[in-house]
């Protein structure tokens, strides 16, 4: 008679895999440094900083802890809402205005 385990014990193959929550930090200090970067330098240098806190973001949503997930949604939020406005106001000014 073979032994077969319960469906709620885990083993090796099926225990989850813990991964740092550091790209999901990485991912909110980008955002903010976006927004810094608006405030004090030009719209495109943040724009590009604002995208990449969002594809970090995202990165950083799987298989990690639930404050990790946390952390990453509340960056990319922020850095979807800088990379709405800033497109947005580029496109006025770019394709509206002829400047």
């Amino acid at each position: 008679m073979h032994y077969q385990f319960p469906e709620h014990i885990m083993t090796d193959e099926t225990a989850p895999q813990y991964k740092s929550p550091a790209l999901a930090w990485i991912s909110l200090a980008l955002a903010v440094v976006a927004w810094v970067v608006l405030l004090i330098s030009n719209g495109y240098a943040a724009l590009a900083l604002g995208l990449m806190a969002a594809v970090c973001g995202f990165i950083a949503l799987p298989d990690r802890s639930t404050n990790a997930r946390r952390i990453a949604t509340t960056a990319i939020i922020a850095a979807i809402v800088l990379v709405i406005v800033l497109a947005a106001f580029l496109i006025v000014i770019k394709v509206v205005l002829d400047v």
